[in-house]
């Protein structure tokens, strides 16, 4: 649906594909989170220096009972959080991010429906994952987009707008209009109080005409980010969804 993308024939190739695959589940599923609520098994404890973690989003309905990710030899079950982030996973050593599903072989235990390169630059990063319930020849099932997640990139006290349309949108925030371009998320830094303040929020087309907002609430130590899609089915306000740390 902050911190840009870094680019690349294959980055822009799966952004294009997540894009397909978030506006068709978008106008299909009426909620975007799943529900299942579990503790995470926490990043392992490893040589700092060498340790890489991920977080995730599920923005549509993942079909499966347990997904994994692969963390050397081993197949760590990503446990979703209703609304929210996952706990972080450590992804030490790796090249790649690959997600599994139980398999029925009893030769290969374990399926894979979903890879894409680490986000480079960077040992923290955020992934949103998508289902694709009719996927093209070739194509992996579940659509991952990944994005740099460090305190550099996205710090406290700051709002981080993701354009998961196709088009790019004009957003009015915190007494500024600017462009959120589709594929480049934009870090809005705020001045904010211990106790929190609302920030008045809106979403326009290139014409101008208003297509979405509220007032966004958010404190000094926190960080927030406004995911925007096409509107679902039915609807003609853009569908805007927000995660909060």
């Amino acid at each position: 649906m902050g911190k840009g993308w870094k680019r690349g024939s294959r980055v822009s190739a799966c952004y294009r594909v997540l894009m397909q695959t978030v506006i068709a589940a978008c106008l299909s599923l009426a909620s975007a989170t799943p529900a299942q609520e579990a503790a995470s098994e926490p990043a392992q404890e490893e040589d700092k220096e060498m340790r890489v973690s991920f977080t995730a989003i599920a923005l549509t309905q993942m079909p499966y009972e347990k997904v994994y990710y692969r963390h050397g030899d081993k197949f760590i079950e990503i446990q979703w959080r209703n609304g929210m982030r996952t706990f972080p996973y450590s992804l030490s050593k790796a090249k790649a991010l690959e997600i599994f599903i139980d398999s029925d072989d009893p030769e290969n235990p374990y399926k894979l429906v979903g890879k894409t390169p680490l986000v480079s630059g960077t040992s923290k990063m955020l992934y949103f994952f998508a289902h694709n319930a009719t996927p093209q020849e070739g194509q992996l099932p579940v659509s991952l987009y990944g994005i740099d997640d460090s305190e550099s990139a996205f710090p406290e006290s700051s709002y981080r707008f993701i354009n998961f349309t196709s088009v790019p949108l004009v957003v009015d925030f915190n007494q500024k209009r600017f462009l959120v371009k589709p594929g480049k998320p934009t870090v809005q830094k705020v001045s904010l109080s211990k106790l929190g303040a609302f920030t008045p929020f809106v979403v326009r087309d290139n014409k101008g005409k208003v297509l979405g907002g509220t007032r966004l609430f958010s404190h000094a130590t926190n960080r927030e980010m406004v995911l925007i899609f096409q509107p679902k089915q039915g609807h003609k306000r853009m569908d805007i969804r927000y995660f909060s740390d």
